[in-house]
């Protein structure tokens, strides 16, 4: 099946140390899902996809295998949605190795973390990018309220899942100061803010250190470096304002009794940075429950017999693909220069082939896995169609050519819009359909001036436009001729003339271009002269009889 790669995993080949595994864990069969690169609607398409056959498959247990920067905000909280109330419960999130920004909220979703060796995960701030420009700094009002619905999740995931408030927040926002202390009597730790440090030791905290420093299993020596968070080094802290915190932790608050109960083990976020943990940190924190280096570790983890990948179609990343924005940039181009010069050119050619095949990748594609409207592609071929009737066809004086364009317009930029315009993800998919279209628009313009100035001379493109309607007389194409018809020889337009076309003197066919009007095939033409190959003539009017013909003789050449 498409998209699954099926790897067996027979327990009983498996040698590992024996270990009790909670009942909510043991899973027979486990599928792993990967979530590969940026986080955006087709990750969310493609999630639900392969969770739904592998329930179907008999999975009983879900691994999300995390490699991400990060990526769409909506499609970020969609994807927790659906890992709280539609994947099964035994779901884990296996950070192999890195789960920045919309990857580490995805993971706090599901029932536990594993950690990969060399891995790391956090650094959630919410984010503004253009492409070509980087990071855009955001008012504190537009951070408070795209900051507002992650700080939500994450504390509505610590509650569900038994992480600290405190520590989780601190992933997406900055301001937060954290420490963790340890209980004197039990062991058991707790994480503090300034204002518990202060009620605790009775002493403002230190701010000298923030490494966690764990009495825990030593990491398995990698050469492995972390990857930096994504755009890590835009990043600042008068970019990423500090709102006022918004939801206050459940847990209830150290008091005076608390007092020469605890111990301080190390400070773990600072007011000026995004929390981001290792594999030990991870552990020590409470954040992630166990390693898993491979495959095996996680069927181990689970107790399994099989294990089951289930991978990303190859249709999926080939959509993928056509929706990045320099793609679609370059498919805009496709689509209007192959638009343009098939209409000044006879018949359905290459150029019209080439201008349908990027229309149906550009909008099509996307189409197909739900990321555009069918009714973008109609209004697309609508308004090009108008164009071509007031232009090649039926000229209206322009009005119809011009509202033609207007449809196209909005048909392409709204293939890049697929959030609502009120929200501001919304609009700045609005800001980059517009930039895109801008874009694909000047870089047509510019390759049409520089076909008008090359094509003329170019006798393999020549033949691209005219032979393609006259196959029957392809051959004919590349003869050259005994003699070339001379100033005042009189033809027949056989094919029309927009304002290419071929042409008929005596017996022989010729290609041929007007000195500016269309002719329609089967009209009288007068020559008027020679361009290389081609046959430059113009219509015959009634009102003035034909040029007498010079002697064959002293043809011009």
């Amino acid at each position: 099946m498409i998209g699954c790669v099926f790897a067996v995993c027979a327990a009983s080949q498996t040698e590992v140390a024996p270990r009790a595994i909670p009942a909510e864990r043991q899973a027979r069969n486990i599928a792993i899902i990967p979530i590969r690169g940026p986080i955006d609607d087709l990750s969310f398409q493609s999630v639900v996809r392969r969770t739904e056959l592998a329930v179907a498959n008999g999975a009983q247990a879900i691994v999300l295998e995390f490699d991400t920067p990060g990526g769409d905000m909506l499609a970020t909280l969609q994807l927790c949605n659906y890992i709280k109330t539609q994947m099964p419960s035994n779901t884990v999130a296996w950070i192999h190795p890195h789960a920045f920004s919309a990857g580490a909220i995805m993971a706090l979703a599901t029932r536990e973390i594993l950690v990969g060796p060399g891995s790391a995960f956090g650094d959630a701030a919410p984010i503004q990018v253009v492409p070509g420009m980087g990071l855009i700094p955001m008012a504190p009002t537009e951070r408070a309220k795209m900051e507002a619905p992650l700080i939500a999740e994450v504390v509505d995931s610590a509650r569900k899942r038994g992480y600290d408030e405190h520590l989780v927040q601190s992933f997406v926002r900055l301001g937060t100061e954290l420490w963790l202390i340890e209980n004197l009597r039990t062991g058991r730790t707790a994480i503090v803010d300034a204002e518990e440090y202060r009620t605790v030791f009775a002493t403002s905290p230190p701010r000298d250190s923030v490494a966690v420093l764990p009495e825990v299993a030593p990491e398995v020596d990698t050469d492995e470096s972390p990857l930096l968070p994504f755009f890590a080094q835009f990043q600042s802290k008068a970019m990423l304002e500090i709102p006022e915190p918004a939801i206050r932790p459940s847990r209830p608050r150290f008091t005076d009794s608390d007092r020469d109960q605890w111990k301080l083990v190390s400070q773990i976020a600072r007011a000026d940075q995004l929390l981001v943990v290792y594999p030990n940190e991870a552990i020590a924190l409470g954040l992630a429950k166990g390693r898993a280096a491979d495959d095996r570790d996680v069927s181990s983890w689970f107790g399994a017999t099989t294990t089951t990948r289930y991978e990303a179609s190859w249709s999926e990343s080939l959509v993928r693909f056509l929706t990045t924005w320099p793609v679609r940039i370059g498919l805009i181009v496709l689509l209007l220069v192959g638009f343009v010069l098939e209409a000044v050119t006879p018949g359905f050619g290459v150029f019209g082939a080439v201008a349908t095949v990027a229309l149906l990748l550009l909008v099509g594609a996307p189409a197909l896995v739900g990321l555009a409207e069918w009714w973008e592609l109609i209004a697309i071929v609508l308004g090009l169609g108008l164009v071509a009737l007031d232009i090649a066809i039926i000229p209206m004086g322009g009005w119809v050519a011009i509202a033609g364009g207007a449809i196209v317009l909005v048909g392409l930029v709204s293939s890049f819009v697929t959030r609502d315009l009120s929200s501001a993800i919304g609009q700045h998919q609005l800001f980059m359909g517009i930039g895109a279209t801008l874009s694909g628009i000047f870089g047509s313009a510019a390759i049409l001036w520089f076909s008008s100035k090359w094509l003329p001379q170019s006798a393999l493109l020549r033949r691209a436009m005219l032979l393609s309607v006259v196959s029957s007389q392809s051959r004919d194409a590349i003869i050259v001729p005994s003699h070339w018809p001379i100033a005042g020889e009189v033809a027949t337009a056989i094919t029309t003339l927009r304002p290419a076309g071929r042409i008929r003197v005596g017996s022989e066919p010729f290609d041929a271009q007007t000195t500016g009007e269309f002719i329609d095939s089967g009209t009288s033409v007068r020559v008027v002269g020679r361009r290389g190959s081609t046959i430059e003539v113009e219509s015959i009017s009634d009102d003035f009889p034909p040029a007498p013909l010079p002697d064959r003789g002293h043809s011009s050449t």
